[in-house]
């Protein structure tokens, strides 16, 4: 993690050149999860770093990234979500309602009405990328489609 701050604060690499490098610590940081083991150690050193390492790393990841990444940096703010918001899948992926869905998810996962704050200041600013409005509409949708479930089946909680 050191070395990648540094090269943070370097300058050097640039945003596609680091993206591999934080992808290696995701993929350490799921596997210690699935194994049950040392994820904390990991959450702790990205709890530490400071907000503008924080945002370098968002602005950095890929969109196949964000969700874990999100579980190991905490706490948002609506600009830093909007960061990842802006992402978009690449032209090749087939499934690419899926992993906005993922995104979207790990985003309002963070609670404080996070995800509806930054949607809402990206349209009102006018800078929403051209896929955003009906994957961010949709996913509205599906939070509401489970919000009816739960009251219907109340004990399907899980």
């Amino acid at each position: 993690m050191a070395w990648l701050v540094g090269e943070f604060r370097r300058g050097i690499l640039g945003d596609q050149e680091l993206a591999p490098y934080i992808h290696l610590l995701v993929l350490e940081y799921v596997a210690r999860r699935q194994r049950g083991e040392g994820e904390a150690e990991l959450r702790a050193c990205f709890f530490d770093l400071p907000r503008d390492i924080v945002v370098r790393l968002l602005c950095c990841v890929d969109i196949y990234d964000v969700a874990d990444l999100l579980e190991l940096v905490g706490q948002l703010t609506v600009e830093e979500a909007i960061l990842v918001l802006k992402k978009a899948p690449p032209p090749y992926e087939k499934k690419s309602l899926l992993l906005l869905d993922r995104v979207f998810q790990a985003v309002n996962g963070a609670g404080d009405q996070l995800l509806a704050r930054a949607a809402q200041k990206m349209v009102e600013r006018g800078d929403a990328p051209g896929h955003f409005v009906g994957a961010y509409q949709r996913f509205q949708e599906i939070l509401l489609d489970e919000k009816i479930l739960m009251q219907l089946y109340p004990q399907a909680k899980g």
